[in-house]
Parts: C-alpha cells; structure tokens; sequence
C-alpha cells in the first residue's frame, strides 16, 4: 500500500466514524465574547451535531443522500464566508469541512423520491384495506 499523495487523499482513506470524531473535538478557532461570535459559534455547534451524527456510521455504504450533499455544501460555503468576513486567523475547523466535503463528493449520490414513494405506499395502503393483493 502507497502512502497517500495529499491530505485529501489521506482524508479520502479514513473511516467515517474517525472522521465524526475529529469534527466534533477540532478547535473551530472563533474568538470573541460579542453577539456574532456567539452566534457563529452556535451555527458552527449545530453543523457538527447535525454532520457529525449523520456520518458517523457510514462506513461500507459508499453513498451520500442528495439532499445532505446539497446542504452540506451550501452550508460550508456560507462558513466561508463568515470566515472570511470576520477575517478568522485560524481556519483548521473550515479546512476540514472543505476536505470533508471532498469525501462527500467520492461518494455515490443517493437521491429519494418522495414522490415515487409516495405513489407506493398509497398502493400498500389499498392492499391493506381492501384486504387483496394487486396481482
């Protein structure tokens, strides 16, 4: 086995509940007893609740679902720009949210459609009251 070429690489490598555990326990690298702050500080905890708990356990699926890609992205995006706008010095937390998005991105992408879905339960439900079956 080679070693890894660059830190994506390597990031692309590891397991998903290691990875969870590094998003939870890395230094975000906000300062400041002001309101904004505070606030970003309180979005940045809520984005590794909410990632942290939905990637923990992947490991062996190789699929993401759509909509968390597409959330996942927006919402990186829009801590850049918080970054940036408050000029933070240490950016190691928006760093790994953009290598982890790289991860995200080697997965497979798994879209549900509610309305197919949809469609099939209400054909359950009709096997079910009626009491026969379809076929």
């Amino acid at each position: 086995m080679s070693p890894p070429s660059s830190i994506s690489d390597s990031l692309a490598n590891a397991d998903w509940d290691s990875l969870a555990y590094a998003l939870t326990t890395l230094n975000h690298g906000i300062e400041g007893d002001d309101a904004a702050s505070k606030k970003l500080r309180a979005q940045l905890g809520m984005v590794r609740m909410i990632m942290s708990d939905e990637i923990r356990g992947w490991n062996g699926s190789g699929t993401i679902d759509l909509s968390f890609f597409i959330a996942s992205v927006k919402t990186v995006h829009m801590m850049e720009r918080e970054y940036n706008t408050r000029k933070v010095k240490n950016s190691e937390f928006l760093a790994f949210l953009k290598l982890l998005l790289y991860k995200f991105g080697k997965q497979r992408i798994k879209a549900t459609k509610p309305l197919a879905i949809r469609a099939e339960f209400r054909k359950m439900k009709g096997v079910v009251e009626n009491g026969h079956a379809p076929l």
